[in-house]
């Protein structure tokens, strides 16, 4: 990995490590809008269950959308603040880009078996979600940011 091209100090935190880029926390956040929709129902108290049954009219839905968006909430909470956990969390950070890289395809698998129940109609909304898939997956194969982000040393806090 070519780290003269990360010299800038724009891509390190104050700590001195990787920080996150932008596509990052939009890609987290793709995988986990089934963690934002159950966390807007919980807060709203009297519409939260008919805000579940509009976005997850199945229970199994929401159950699969929330265990494929469990790496990505992970990784946001560990991407604040690394440098103040155990070292050993320091192995699931390094294994971070496997770990989205997996969930996103399985995302994309249960995005194709959403479409072949619907027999392959077109919907917009099923279009737009399976195109920004393919662009987020494209972006975590190809990015040397993103690679150079799981693969930095980690520095931890003096204490």
């Amino acid at each position: 990995m070519n780290t003269h091209l990360y010299q800038s100090p724009d891509y390190f935190d104050k700590h001195g490590n990787a920080k996150p880029n932008l596509l990052f926390w939009l890609s987290c956040l793709f995988l986990a809008r089934s963690w934002l929709v159950f966390v807007i129902a919980g807060v709203s108290r009297e519409q939260g269950q008919d805000l579940l049954a509009l976005f997850y009219p199945s229970h199994n839905a929401l159950y699969i959308g929330l265990g494929v968006g469990f790496p990505a909430v992970v990784l946001m909470l560990l991407a604040g603040n690394l440098h103040r956990y155990p070292a050993f969390f320091d192995r699931i950070w390094h294994w971070g880009k496997a770990l989205l890289i997996a969930a996103f395809f399985t995302d994309l698998i249960l995005q194709i078996k959403h479409l072949m129940i619907l027999h392959w109609r077109f919907q917009w909304s099923g279009a737009v979600t399976l195109l920004v898939a393919l662009w987020l997956v494209i972006y975590l194969f190809k990015s040397r940011r993103t690679q150079f982000l799981f693969k930095a040393p980690i520095l931890r806090e003096e204490k």
